[in-house]
């Protein structure tokens, strides 16, 4: 049970340099699904388990937080509780501002996965949220000398869409913000189902679509794969619409890396959805101007290719995943 915190000196003492590590996806199988015990008023003592199966005890909800990855970034403030202290506050922006716009007054407390356990400290929170791979194992001692922290598993290919709602309540109950979580969750719950309405009326319900993410390094090119065991897919699926890509993808996200010949793959009547970010370079519109095998595909000689998600993270939570309904929608929609 973790309870306890202290001075910031001797922690800043103990401070280490931390790994790096790639952001966006993690390989292997996620960790049984946090839960959490009650559901305490304001000032009580509230306990919840994390994804480690470690169980955190604070002493009242939190209200002084920082959030190491953006999707429970997303989630602190979709709760009403602006983080004190954020990893990558501008990319955060970049790639989730549109669904959750930070706070303007947080601190940025380093990279994702590579948080500097000093600025930190210096925030004096009373609790750190991330997941189990934001925090380099040598270094997890030093941040609970600083605060409680809790570790979400953050994905989960076999139940996404559960697993965005485990998190969020796991969250919650540390913020004291349950009956706020239940709202949240009721307006998902509402808004995938209007959306679905809104497609089928468009005669879109079946529609088989894929977001995707190309990468180009030089002559070499990468595609990221949303399949059928993502979030972003199970959103979709919720809509009425089917699965364009149906590899099952990793046991963590769901994703699939293919090469631009396996595009071929897909139905020729899919709506080609790619990650589009304003601080990046349109790869489909510089890299793939005028490649033979990219021209030839049915979805794109038909003008089925979108832009989509610009400002919303594909790994995030229910506020993402209403914004991302929401673009589905308008995207789908724009070619009647």
């Amino acid at each position: 049970m973790r309870t306890t915190r202290p001075a910031r000196a001797a922690v800043v003492a103990l401070a280490l340099p931390l790994l790096l590590a790639a952001c966006g996806t993690s390989d292997g199988a996620a960790a049984d699904a946090p839960t959490s015990t009650g559901a305490a008023a304001q000032g009580e003592p509230i306990t919840v388990t994390d994804a480690r199966g470690e169980e955190i005890t604070l002493d009242a909800p939190a209200e002084r937080v920082v959030a190491l990855e953006w999707a429970q970034v997303e989630m602190v403030q979709t709760l009403g509780v602006d983080p004190v202290g954020v990893s990558d506050p501008t990319g955060y922006t970049s790639w989730v501002g549109t669904a959750a716009p930070l706070a303007s007054e947080t601190v940025d407390v380093g990279l994702r996965r590579e948080p500097s356990v000093e600025a930190i400290a210096d925030l004096e929170p009373d609790l750190i949220v991330g997941v189990l791979t934001s925090v380099p194992e040598g270094a997890l001692e030093q941040l609970e000398r600083v605060a409680p922290v809790v570790l979400m598993a953050g994905a989960d290919a076999s139940d996404p869409l559960g697993r965005v709602t485990e998190d969020f309540t796991t969250i919650a109950t540390a913020l004291g913000k349950e009956d706020v979580a239940q709202d949240v969750l009721d307006d998902l719950d509402a808004r995938l189902a209007d959306n679905a309405a809104t497609l089928e009326a468009a005669g879109l319900a079946g529609t088989p679509v894929v977001l995707t993410s190309p990468y180009s390094d030089g002559a070499n090119l990468t595609i990221r794969m949303h399949g059928p065991r993502t979030a972003v897919q199970a959103v979709a699926e919720r809509m009425g619409l089917a699965a364009a890509w149906t590899d099952p993808g990793d046991d963590a996200y769901g994703l699939a890396n293919i090469d631009l010949e396996g595009l071929t793959q897909l139905p020729a009547d899919t709506r080609f959805l790619y990650w589009g970010n304003d601080d990046e370079d349109d790869v489909v519109t510089t890299a793939l101007a005028g490649n033979a095998v990219w021209e030839s595909l049915p979805f794109v000689q038909a003008g089925h290719v979108h832009r989509a998600a610009v400002g919303i993270w594909a790994y995030g939570g229910p506020a993402s995943m209403m914004a991302w309904s929401d673009d589905l929608v308008a995207q789908l929609t724009a070619e009647a």
